[in-house]
């Protein structure tokens, strides 16, 4: 059963597990051995303040409001909110700090006028892992019958 309080929980955990990891993005597994996360830290790869949160929870955080307020998946809404977080800093805990060169062209191809579902790129090179950190509010949308 979907409940305010899971999506919450989810959300937080999401959020708390993407700060954990921001200051120490492209670290070796050999630095992790040496060096484990073990509570909120600040000012490593991108200097940012201890619990920022990255653009994947920002994007999730996006679309989950969108689905919110919309009752459905609308694409063109996501988008527009995706668009706002990268020109206006919506959604961040302090404004954009980074963000993956694939998601950077894609929101770009819909600033041109693109259809979301054809913004993205299909190159062998664009093939990054941030859309399945993003996927959490999938889990929680159910089409209306």
């Amino acid at each position: 059963m979907i409940t305010l309080k899971n999506v919450k929980s989810a959300l937080l955990g999401l959020a708390t597990a993407d700060a954990l990891g921001v200051p120490v993005e492209f670290k070796s597994r050999n630095y992790f051995k040496k060096m484990p996360v073990k509570t909120m830290q600040g000012y490593g790869t991108y200097h940012q303040p201890a619990g920022t949160w990255s653009d994947d929870t920002t994007m999730t955080i996006a679309t989950m409001e969108s689905i919110a307020r919309k009752k459905v998946l609308d694409y063109t809404d996501i988008m527009i909110n995706f668009a706002k977080w990268y020109k206006d800093d919506e959604f961040t805990v302090d404004g954009l700090f980074d963000i993956g060169n694939t998601t950077g062209s894609a929101i770009k191809n819909f600033f041109r006028g693109n259809a979301p579902l054809t913004c993205g790129l299909k190159g062998e090179h664009s093939i990054g892992n941030g859309s399945l950190m993003r996927i959490l509010p999938m889990a929680f949308y159910q089409k209306a019958a």
